[in-house]
């Protein structure tokens, strides 16, 4: 679940920064015959090279499924990480290539799938470094935010010669999400706390903790100094938030027993929420649709005016 501030450069957009622009001021795409041999750094500032269009992909973390099948290029996937790419349904049936615990691939299987590139949302592993030994390009993404998840879509999608399909995807996605923000401000925030797991949560610097701002939720978790903190039960207590959101798999009847949750406001308002993890926790193209859902948990009907 760890993530990066850091945002991609984008050494072809900054190449093309003075041709005219189509949407929103986005450099028109090179012709096609310009756009490789290509290099980007990605987000561990490592440099990936492609000599040309990837015909062959693998991708390890289910957020780099979704968005390779959002550009229209699901038919290149010979490879992902395992049972959680479920997104779209045919991703299930794409080889698995994890390895044991599934914090990392297995090399020798990825190797032999002999991918034109491996895209990955995991900080470090000296897996990366036998995969870029062996010819395997590795390119690391790490969103911490919205605006994060959207510069990387477009770094994907000028990564895998898709420029306008991930421009298309990106403007979908900042269009839902402004909309669900103009709708949340004519409300005041809610106060919320998001339940992870045991009282594991979200403070500033999470991808989740973003987007519950930008639903109209004021976290309680405001003041954390880690990005995924666990909470007391005291300092919980003592917040008590207005909406209690728990994690899709966690029994909400087994949270609101326990001593102490069972007396806080959320649960005697009935105000108990399971959210679908998925949408809010995988730094991709269905985000903006996290956005939409949480708004609606927190401000019903308003968040749709």
């Amino acid at each position: 679940m760890t993530r990066s501030l850091s945002h991609l450069a984008v050494a072809l957009a900054l190449a093309l920064g003075a041709c005219a622009g189509d949407v929103e001021g986005r450099p028109s795409p090179p012709p096609e015959g310009d756009r490789f041999p290509l290099t980007l750094t990605d987000d561990e500032s490592v440099e990936a090279t492609l000599q040309a269009e990837p015909a062959r992909i693998v991708t390890f973390a289910p957020s780099h499924t979704e968005i390779v099948f959002s550009l229209g290029l699901g038919d290149r996937l010979v490879g992902v990480s395992g049972a959680f790419d479920d997104f779209p349904p045919e991703a299930r049936d794409i080889q698995s290539v994890g390895g044991a615990g599934g914090v990392e691939p297995n090399v020798e299987q990825v190797v032999a799938l002999d991918p034109d590139v491996l895209l990955t949302a995991f900080i470090g592993g000296e897996w990366k470094e036998r995969l870029r030994e062996v010819g395997v390009p590795v390119f690391t993404t790490l969103a911490a935010s919205f605006e994060d998840t959207l510069a990387d879509i477009d770094t994907v999608g000028t990564l895998l010669g898709a420029e306008e399909a991930a421009a298309a995807v990106t403007d979908d996605m900042r269009a839902e999400a402004d909309a669900v923000g103009s709708a949340v401000t004519t409300s005041e925030p809610v106060s919320c706390f998001l339940d992870l797991s045991d009282l594991f949560t979200v403070g500033p610097g999470s991808l989740e903790f973003d987007l519950l701002e930008r639903a109209g939720c004021a976290p309680i978790t405001a003041a954390a100094d880690d990005a995924y903190p666990q909470w007391s039960l005291e300092q919980l207590v003592e917040d008590d938030p207005d909406v209690y959101l728990v994690s899709e798999g966690i029994p909400v009847e087994r949270v609101i027993r326990q001593p102490g949750i069972r007396d806080l406001s959320a649960v005697r308002a009935g105000r108990v929420v399971e959210v679908d993890a998925d949408l809010i926790s995988r730094p991709g193209p269905r985000v903006a649709q996290g956005i939409a859902e949480l708004a609606g948990v927190l401000h019903g009907e308003a968040a749709a005016a």
